[in-house]
C-alpha cells in the first residue's frame, strides 16, 4: 500500500511501535475501557434527563459536564503498558458504576 493508497487517519496507527500483551492484559485493558464508557454513559444520560427537566438545573449539568470530560481523560490517558493504572482505572470505574446504578433505582 502506497502512501497515496492509505485510508485517512491511518497515520494515527501506522508507526506505533509494536507492543505484545497476554490474553488477559487485553482483557484488562479492554474492560476498563468498557468500564469508562459506561461511566461516561450514564451520565450522559443523567445530563439528558436534567436539560429536559422542567426547570433544568445548570450547577448539576456543567457537574455532568465535567464528569463526562473526566471519564474522556482517564480513557485517553489509559496506557496498555501500566498494569497498575489499568487496574486502578477499572477498579474506580467500576465502583462509580455501582454507585451511579444504585443512584437511579
Amino acid at each position: 500500500m502506497t502512501e497515496n493508497e492509505r485510508p485517512p487517519g491511518i497515520e494515527a496507527v501506522v508507526n506505533l511501535p509494536a507492543f505484545e500483551w497476554d490474553s488477559a492484559e487485553a482483557v484488562g485493558y479492554e474492560t476498563a475501557q468498557e468500564a469508562i464508557n459506561e461511566v461516561i454513559g450514564c451520565h450522559t444520560a443523567a445530563l439528558d434527563r436534567e436539560r429536559r427537566s422542567a426547570e433544568p438545573d445548570q450547577t448539576r449539568i456543567q457537574q455532568l459536564r465535567a464528569e463526562i470530560a473526566a471519564c474522556v481523560r482517564d480513557q485517553r490517558g489509559l496506557n496498555p503498558r501500566d498494569r497498575p493504572a489499568i487496574q486502578a482505572s477499572r477498579d474506580t470505574h467500576n465502583h462509580r458504576l455501582a454507585a451511579l446504578r444504585g443512584e437511579a433505582r
